[in-house]
């Protein structure tokens, strides 16, 4: 078992059978606001911080990377996550060794993210010369090269893509055979794939809660096919959140941000996003909204605050009191 399940498994499941889910935030591509908003979230308690990867380029961002080294020195305790890193868009190798220096400067603390990415991407990287042919296998692949250098002295790696033997990498990672890696997927073979390989899942937060229950009851059926214990197996989910005395109140004002944000994403309907993805309303109503989702058997959120970051941090807070009472 993963550190990283170990300790969700053992934090959100409580022995009268209620969950009480670890809370993680997402960070914010904002350099001027970067370093403040880490120390708010640390003060507040979240349990962790998660940078996401992004080919988009209409929207600004930060690379995250770099983002969760800077995070390693401004912080002590969190856990530092990424969802999800593009699996062909890295070199294997190279992110072997990236990986396991933040693993280093957090001293342990890393969760790795990853996945194929969106097909829409690709036209994009084959035009900077990205090979994206065989996604899942190159998914797959990465993720054997990873494990074989963070835990190998000489490592070797035989794979149709990838294939090695004798290479060392340095550093290793503090987290030994290596920090725990969770898969973000949606598709069910790439559900069930996961299950399989991975040490836990990571959901969308763009993704309508009746879907992710489905995806969720995928990876259940998957587990229980295997014969592996749910234990061993960590669910983290991003969710966008409102908190607002007044619901509707809320629900608009995420509904402008994520507007903005998805207009021109030809995946993801902009319209009306908020009602189908985004947790909202008062403190109170949030709550129970969450603990609803961490009944289906949820072991982390990562909750993304849409506006007025470092007031909606604070009520955040609240509501991770309020679900875990």
């Amino acid at each position: 078992m993963s550190r990283l399940a170990m300790t969700l498994s053992q934090t959100a499941k409580q022995t009268d059978g209620s969950r009480h889910p670890l809370f993680s935030v997402g960070l914010r591509s904002d350099p001027a606001e970067f370093a403040a908003f880490i120390r708010h979230a640390d003060q507040l308690g979240f349990a962790g911080l998660w940078a996401q990867d992004t080919l988009n380029a209409d929207n600004f961002s930060l690379d995250p990377l770099h983002q969760l080294s800077f995070a390693a020195a401004a912080s002590e305790r969190m856990r530092l996550g990424i969802s999800v890193l593009f699996s062909g868009y890295r070199n294997p190798a190279v992110m072997a060794r990236d990986l396991a220096t933040i693993d280093q400067l957090s001293r342990g603390r890393l969760t790795v993210g990853l996945g194929v990415g969106n097909a829409y991407h690709r036209p994009r990287l084959e035009a900077l010369g990205i090979a994206t042919d065989r996604p899942a296998l190159r998914l797959v692949e990465g993720i054997g090269v990873l494990r074989a250098l963070w835990s190998q002295d000489e490592a070797e790696y035989r794979g149709e893509i990838y294939s090695f033997s004798g290479i060392r990498s340095q550093p290793k990672p503090v987290q030994q055979p290596g920090p725990p890696i969770l898969i973000g997927a949606r598709s069910e073979p790439a559900l069930r794939r996961a299950a399989n390989i991975a040490d836990g899942w990571t959901g969308a937060a763009m993704i309508p809660h009746a879907q992710r229950a489905e995806e969720l009851a995928i990876l259940r059926d998957e587990l229980a096919r295997i014969g592996r214990d749910p234990a061993t197996f960590a669910i983290s989910v991003n969710v966008y959140a409102a908190v607002a005395s007044d619901r509707q109140e809320a629900c608009a004002r995420a509904q402008n941000v994520l507007a903005a944000a998805y207009r021109k994403n030809p995946v993801y309907e902009a319209e009306g996003m908020a009602e189908r993805v985004a947790v909202y309303g008062s403190a109170e109503e949030c709550a129970a909204q969450l603990r609803q989702m961490a009944g289906e058997g949820i072991d982390e959120f990562v909750l993304h605050p849409l506006y007025d970051h470092f007031t909606q941090l604070e009520r955040l807070a609240e509501v991770a009191r309020l679900v875990n009472r």
